[in-house]
């Protein structure tokens, strides 16, 4: 399964624009959608599935304020980064999907879960 991030950047001029990550792959947009279909644009048929992550920007009981504020300083750097800190930031992106996970399990009704 190919996991994708969304991450909410704000530019200087103060609009904000969304970055969708894949691996090494990347886009930008306006929107979440825009940022999606840029970064899928030239992908095949052969992806069966893919997770959309949409970051939080909040830290919260699944996701903790450590986590969060280094995830920020690495995709800040994320051009610059050794294949350590790669390795981190992607173990984040693991810990953020299995957060979404749990709080989207926290939400279901008690009889579907």
């Amino acid at each position: 399964m190919t996991a994708i991030t969304i991450v909410k950047e704000n530019r200087k001029s103060g609009k904000s624009q969304f970055r969708a990550v894949a691996g090494d792959e990347q886009s930008v947009g306006s929107t979440i959608g825009e940022a999606i279909d840029a970064l899928t644009a030239g992908w095949n048929t052969d992806i069966h599935d893919a997770a959309v992550l949409i970051q939080r920007f909040e830290p919260d009981s699944y996701f903790t304020e450590i986590q969060h504020a280094r995830i920020q300083e690495l995709v800040a750097r994320r051009d610059v980064l050794s294949s350590n800190e790669r390795l981190e930031l992607e173990g984040l992106i693991d810990a953020e999907l299995e957060a979404t996970i749990a709080r989207t399990d926290n939400l279901l009704p008690a009889h579907k879960k």
